[in-house]
């Protein structure tokens, strides 16, 4: 296989790994953008507790579906708010 159909292959699995993902989400990307702000805000001041207490307190104020949202964050690395900072914001901001 020469080397531009490899190149095309690997963007190709890219873009469908960045699909998959996005059609996966709990909800839009605009509001997880919310929610790293305010997660950003709220660990800045208090720091994490090793719990989701800020993330649920967010999907409970903006309506968000709480279990299917909180299955999603587990999936993809977000345990506690600040690994929901670190690891799931990683993941959106390409999308």
């Amino acid at each position: 296989m020469d080397k531009n159909r490899k190149k095309e292959l690997s963007k190709k699995y890219a873009q469908e790994q960045k699909n998959v993902l996005t059609n996966s989400l709990p909800f839009s990307t605009r509001l997880f953008e919310q929610l790293f702000d305010y997660l950003d805000e709220k660990l800045g001041e208090d720091g994490c507790d090793d719990t989701l207490k800020y993330t649920i307190k967010f999907l409970e104020d903006n309506n968000l579906p709480i279990e299917k949202s909180l299955d999603w964050m587990e999936k993809n690395g977000g345990y506690c708010d600040c690994e929901v900072l670190a690891n799931i914001e990683d993941k959106i901001e390409g999308l």
